[in-house]
């Protein structure tokens, strides 16, 4: 999730929206990181929040994305180098990596409902959130996809594919492009297929 989070704020700051990306860049402390310090702690993982930090206060400042990308990339390395202390048996197991996928898209489902009313965008940030987090599921099956045979991780990328016509940039449309339960139908044939691990 905190990928998630840091995915959609460089995309919005990419697209010139810097200050829609400040929140983005902040929700990985903010909404995450006290769930996940005593495990952080146990597995002596220490260099995630000075990054997630110095990775928030440099956005602040503005500039060009450019004078930003090796702050970000230092975070994503340090969310990546957490991860690595989840046994290896995990890392590699494919209905580990199908349930891990499955908590996003769900967490994607919840955001983009909590995003739209009556036909309506009401919380674009909440929609922003759940694009971030169907992109870190797409990314995750791309990385893991050798636990994938052929056919099951070609249906997979097609169902990703489909799924993300939801969000046609990090910035909201004028008008939903799915209503919730057009999405939720979507999500249906990726739910089912990574279901079955």
């Amino acid at each position: 999730m905190m990928k998630g989070h840091l995915t959609v704020a460089r995309e919005l700051y990419q697209e010139g929206e810097s200050t829609a990306a400040q929140p983005h860049f902040g929700h990985p402390i903010h909404e995450h990181y006290d769930a996940l310090e005593p495990a952080f702690e146990a597995r002596g993982v220490e260099d995630v929040e000075p990054a997630l930090q110095a990775l928030i206060d440099e956005t602040r400042e503005g500039g060009e994305w450019g004078g930003h990308a090796e702050a970000y990339e230092a975070a994503f390395d340090a969310i990546d180098g957490a991860l690595q202390t989840v046994d290896a048996e995990l890392r590699d197991d494919v209905t580990f990596q199908s349930r891990v996928q499955l908590a996003l898209l769900r967490q994607a489902m919840h955001e983009y409902e909590e995003a739209i009313d009556d036909g309506e965008f009401v919380n674009v940030v909440e929609y922003q959130d759940s694009f971030g987090f169907v992109q870190t599921a797409k990314a995750l099956l791309e990385q893991h996809a050798e636990l994938y045979d052929d056919e099951t991780r070609e249906t997979l990328l097609a169902a990703y594919d489909e799924t993300l016509a939801a969000w046609p940039s990090a910035v909201a449309p004028a008008s939903p492009v799915m209503t919730p339960g057009e999405l939720s139908a979507s999500l249906f044939k990726l739910e089912a297929t990574l279901g079955q691990y």
